[in-house]
């Protein structure tokens, strides 16, 4: 009798075929939300405002819907005691949230005046489906202060290599920000105490804008006002160099030097040279000028001025003499 290959059940053949090592079963996901890391809040005019990443995914980093989720930001006074997380839930307001979804971000304003010389704990605690959470963020504390008035009239004049700001506020501080029109983003060039600002960083053929804001600094930072309105202004250079000084006519043998002291002014140009009220020379940037065009015996008169890049030109120096012997 012939053995032939022994057949092998088909649901045995599709077993080792396609069965898999099937192991201990997974437990069901959590489903808490990552804690929030970022939130950070100030004061800014009438409100608080804060601002915090919304998390997207999940502890075991699973994705984050956002119909699954439900963000808690609540904000309120410590307490007369001092702090207790019980009180401070209890007691503190449940602030609105509406989230920029497509920013990965959230960005809240708080009303600030029931605050006004309070100390303000606030904190965010995202929710997961069946409320499962790991809990709160850190508080971001803010010390809130009477609301600071925003800067009005805003005004700028015309002042040598520079831009004079002037505005109108009473408070503690100021910033000053500044942007050229073309640009986006602003920039912090100062803080000033009173409610005016010399910008010396300016050029002329340029077109700039400004804003200021009121701060106040507290334990914590500073509290701001909004931002005054926007103020734009191109410079005018109507301001002539400063009189050269040191003016020295030294006679020599066939010729009298001129000397004196070199001009300082970011926009200076050139100088001019005038002899007995003629302008004899001009064009030059050195300190210095040789006149040969000159006759022994005869008393000379001399009188220099400078230029800017703009051809204001300054007053003339005293007149000084000199002769060749």
């Amino acid at each position: 009798m012939r053995l032939g290959t022994p057949k092998v059940p088909v649901t045995l053949a599709l077993c080792l075929s396609g069965c898999g090592y099937m192991g201990e079963p997974l437990p069901p996901a959590l489903n808490r939300p990552e804690r929030v890391q970022d939130i950070a809040a100030l004061q800014r005019g009438s409100n608080i405002v804060v601002q915090f990443t919304i998390p997207a995914i999940t502890t075991e980093g699973l994705p984050l819907k956002k119909k699954d989720r439900d963000i808690e930001l609540r904000a309120g006074p410590p307490g007369p005691d001092g702090f207790s997380m019980d009180t401070w839930q209890r007691t503190s307001d449940r602030v609105p949230v509406v989230a920029d979804d497509k920013a990965g971000m959230a960005r809240v304003e708080v009303p600030a005046a029931k605050f006004y010389g309070k100390t303000v704990d606030i904190a965010v605690n995202v929710h997961g489906p069946g409320g499962n959470t790991v809990g709160w963020s850190r508080m971001a504390i803010v010390e809130v202060v009477p609301e600071l008035p925003t800067p009005q009239a805003l005004e700028t004049s015309d002042a040598p290599d520079a831009i004079q700001l002037e505005w109108h506020a009473a408070a503690p501080e100021f910033r000053v920000f500044r942007k050229l029109v073309p640009d986006v983003n602003w920039v912090q060039i100062a803080t000033s105490a009173k409610p005016s600002y010399t910008d010396n960083m300016i050029d002329y053929d340029k077109t700039y804008q400004y804003q200021v804001q009121s701060i106040q600094k507290t334990e914590q930072g500073y509290a701001e006002s909004e931002l005054s309105d926007v103020h734009t202004v191109k410079p005018v250079d109507k301001f002539p160099p400063a009189v050269p000084a040191g003016v020295a006519a030294v006679p020599g043998t066939r010729s009298i030097e001129l000397v004196w002291n070199r001009n300082a002014e970011k926009d200076f140009a050139a100088y001019r040279v005038y002899r007995d009220g003629k302008r004899i020379a001009e064009g030059f940037t050195a300190p210095a000028f040789s006149d040969r065009d000159v006759q022994p015996k005869v008393t000379y008169r001399y009188e220099v001025s400078a230029l800017d890049t703009a051809g204001n030109e300054s007053a003339r120096t005293a007149a000084v003499e000199a002769v060749i012997p």
